[in-house]
């Protein structure tokens, strides 16, 4: 064959498409991957001109993991995705190469609308700690994700070092300070202490906060009920550290609200600052106020769909001050009926191949109206639901994407996870 120019450009652009499809593929067979694409500079000729243009595949794996990792002591699921049943999976160590334990893929049962089989792999017996992946004949890898014998444990100490930082950086929100304020009500023992002043350090992050939010010249203070539910809140918490503190920020709390109901009217946000203010001053009118909701609370369930109505309910429940107990009553069974109502959903909205939901906000919405159910009525199967909240978040999801911990607010993420830490003991003792 004669040699020109355009016969060696022709054998340039198929040797250039061979090397890109064993780049795409390297030692993962991928059966039934789905394939998204990521924009690549265009080419140029000799004299900088775009030629070509192309992009290279991304292919999601069949074996779907949360890639987090697991804790060494729980129970440890994937799901293999296949056109044709796969029977055995193996876990190999990702830095010998050697295989750590082998067994059979479980309930592989045809999926009529997906043309797949979907099989379940169950490794929960591995316990040592080290970075791993799962792989099966003609379908291939999972991404690689650690075991670690505190590994809820590490997610936590990682997310309230982000917290301490957006802290200091005023970069966290009122409805942020709530949740991890919630997060240490619920599970104080989580928290650490690492000066040994007998304050959790991330309560004493949310009083610096305070402080500069209050005192700074240069920003305006929010003038909301989201931060005056926050300022009772903390102020509720702090005072076993710091009594006078605490009740600054409370009577601080109690100005900003009579400033602002002379023009507000009832929503949630008054409700859950109401509930806040109620529990840490005990005032007769805050009670009056929110005996207000009753006949809306009484008459339909939605206002569970708000979370700032949740919070409120679940700071009512807690309260050592005189409440309406045909109110609590209502509070606690249609909280009650919530979490049930979510379990029954959880299969369809975190299924890893087939699950129906609005996206990474509203699923951490449901697994934080789940943990106020669990939390009122400890529930293993709740326990269980939750973790794999977590799991499907992480990675166990038919797109194999790690949404945490940059989709979500991260005080969210605290919440799941303290959780998680602090029932790990229960949940392995009842395995």
């Amino acid at each position: 064959m004669r040699y020109s120019r355009k016969n060696a450009g022709i054998l340039s652009l198929l040797l250039l498409f061979s090397s890109i499809g064993m780049m795409a593929c390297g030692r993962t067979t991928v059966e039934t991957g789905h394939v998204s694409y990521s924009s690549i500079s265009s080419l140029t000729g000799m004299e900088s001109t775009p030629v070509i243009n192309y992009t290279l595949p991304v292919l999601t794996p069949n074996v779907l993991v949360d890639q987090q990792g697991y804790a060494s002591g729980r129970e440890k699921l994937a799901v293999v995705k296949s056109r044709e049943p796969v029977e055995n999976f193996r876990v190999i160590d990702k830095e010998t190469g050697e295989t750590v334990y082998h067994g059979k893929v479980e309930n592989s049962d045809y999926n009529e609308d997906l043309h797949l089989y979907i099989g379940r792999v169950d490794f929960t017996e591995v316990t040592q700690n080290g970075t791993f992946y799962l792989e099966c004949d003609r379908v291939g890898q999972s991404f690689a994700f650690t075991v670690q014998q505190d590994h809820y444990g590490e997610l936590f100490r990682s997310l309230c070092a982000k917290l301490h930082e957006a802290c200091e950086n005023r970069r966290i929100t009122e409805e942020e300070i709530l949740t991890v304020l919630t997060a240490c009500e619920w599970y104080p023992e989580t928290f650490a202490d690492d000066n040994a002043n007998e304050i959790p350090d991330l309560l004493e992050d949310i009083a610096g906060w305070l402080e500069k939010t209050t005192n700074d010249t240069g920003q305006p203070e929010p003038e909301n009920m989201t931060y005056v539910a926050a300022l009772a809140k903390f102020g509720y918490l702090y005072q076993k550290y710091d009594v006078q503190y605490a009740t600054q920020c409370l009577q601080h709390a109690s100005a900003i609200y009579t400033k602002l109901t002379a023009t507000s009217g009832r929503d949630a946000q008054k409700f859950m600052a109401l509930t806040e203010l109620y529990r840490a001053a005990g005032l007769y009118s805050y009670r009056t106020q929110i005996l207000e909701y009753k006949d809306f609370f009484e008459d339909n369930t939605s206002y569970l769909e708000e979370t700032d109505y949740l919070y409120g309910a679940m700071t009512y429940l807690a309260t050592r001050q005189a409440v309406d107990v045909d109110l609590c009553t209502v509070f606690m069974e249609d909280i009650r009926n919530r979490g049930e109502e979510l379990a029954k959903r959880s299969d369809k909205m975190i299924d890893a191949v087939t699950s129906v939901n609005n996206g990474t906000e509203d699923l951490l919405k449901r697994a934080e109206e789940l943990s106020c159910a669990n939390y009122i009525l400890y529930s293993y199967q709740y326990t269980e639901i939750l973790e794999d909240f977590l799991h499907y978040l992480m990675g166990r999801n038919k797109d194999s994407v790690c949404y945490y911990p940059e989709e979500g607010d991260t005080a969210d993420y605290l919440l799941l996870i303290a959780q998680q830490v602090s029932l790990g003991g229960k949940h392995e003792q009842i395995k």
